[in-house]
């Protein structure tokens, strides 16, 4: 039992309640020093007085043990930032054993099970540090927290648990069990979303309305992103290249126009070149991608479309992201294939520069 946090409950819980030590040690039949001890620290009530704590209380023996049932929104955003931090800074495996350090203290909050999941999800997914099996038990740790979050019918996590564990299944080519979190998920015509700006309009809170407008724009733009870029990949993998392109053509002008997606349909152009053996125009477009991504801010601050939206990694992080993708695309063997080609050796050039600047 963790005396600390039994002692701040009761101490918090009793003066919600509005009552004095004194009243609460009648209550439970103790001493008002005992009372001010297990508020203190100083010891910790017996086990049997536990239930007549929560009855005097008016709560659970769950809340009572574990100090808080759910978190503030801002402490979730604390949590968060500080996770993070451990992940880009420390590496994963700190940054996994310090979301299990709030899991344990915190084991009832549906929305820091959800949060930490997401993390242990994206930052597996950037790093190259682990064996294949390891990467596998890592992704079935996530996969158990979002089952746990879907478990708790939470209406605002669970249909996005449900989406992740869809996800994936689909990674762990369990395909049944992810079509059958996909059919799970609510189905509705209608988005709720798309009146919020307007609603916000009519109460003049026109800040918050473009707040909004920026984060479905793009959510839009990057679901457009995955869709056309799967239509590419479906029509690489039956041999229509022209086709491929032509999906590919699209990506690259949306990113062109609306300066996000950090150029990666130019890296994409890349790849399909090299897959039909231009070799000489795919080193073009990688240069064609470096050049973009390196020339990429860490924010969207001067973006006149997404100028009000903030990442959730602070630009700190992002760079340290970037330098973890510029090691990556150096390290790249599907792109040693173009060695030799002078653009392809520029762009490799200016790319361990930039490393050795960052």
């Amino acid at each position: 039992m963790n005396r600390l946090n039994i002692g701040k409950t009761i101490l918090q819980l009793r003066k919600e309640k509005n009552i004095t030590q004194e009243q609460l040690a009648i209550m439970v039949g103790v001493s008002a020093g005992a009372v001010s001890k297990w508020e203190t620290g100083n010891s910790t009530p017996d086990i049997s007085l536990l239930a007549p704590l929560a009855r005097a209380l008016n709560t659970s023996l769950d809340i009572l043990l574990s100090f808080q049932q759910e978190l503030s929104e801002t402490e979730i955003a604390n949590i968060k930032q500080k996770l993070t931090e451990e992940f880009l800074l420390e590496g994963y495996a700190v940054g996994e054993a310090k979301c299990q350090e709030y899991l344990n203290e915190y084991p009832n909050s549906i929305h820091l099970k959800f949060t930490v999941a997401s993390l242990l999800q994206m930052y597996l997914m950037m790093s190259n540090e682990c064996s294949e099996e390891l990467i596998k038990a890592r992704m079935y740790h996530s996969l158990a927290l979002f089952q746990q979050v879907v478990e708790s019918r939470e209406p605002k996590y669970a249909p996005l648990a449900l989406f992740s564990v869809a996800n994936i299944q689909m990674i762990l080519e369990n395909y049944e069990e992810s079509e059958k979190a996909l059919k799970e998920l609510p189905q509705s015509p209608i988005n709720p979303m798309t009146l919020y700006p307007t609603l916000f309009l009519k109460q003049g809170k026109t800040k918050e309305a473009i707040i909004l407008c920026n984060r479905m724009l793009m959510q839009d733009v990057n679901q457009n992103y995955l869709t056309l870029t799967t239509l590419a990949n479906i029509s690489k993998t039956e041999q229509n290249y022209d086709k491929a392109f032509f999906y590919l053509d699209a990506v690259y002008k949306m990113q062109n126009l609306f300066g996000t997606g950090l150029h990666s349909a130019a890296y994409n152009y890349c790849q399909l070149h090299i897959e039909t053996g231009n070799m000489e125009e795919a080193a073009k477009w990688f240069q064609t991608y470096v050049e973009g991504l390196l020339s990429s801010g860490y924010d969207y601050q001067g973006n006149p479309y997404f100028e009000n939206y903030d990442l959730e990694v602070n630009p700190i992080g992002q760079k340290i992201i970037r330098k973890k993708m510029i090691d990556s695309l150096i390290d790249d063997d599907s792109l040693k294939l173009l060695a030799g080609i002078p653009e392809y050796e520029k762009a490799i050039k200016e790319l361990k520069n930039t490393v050795a600047k960052m």
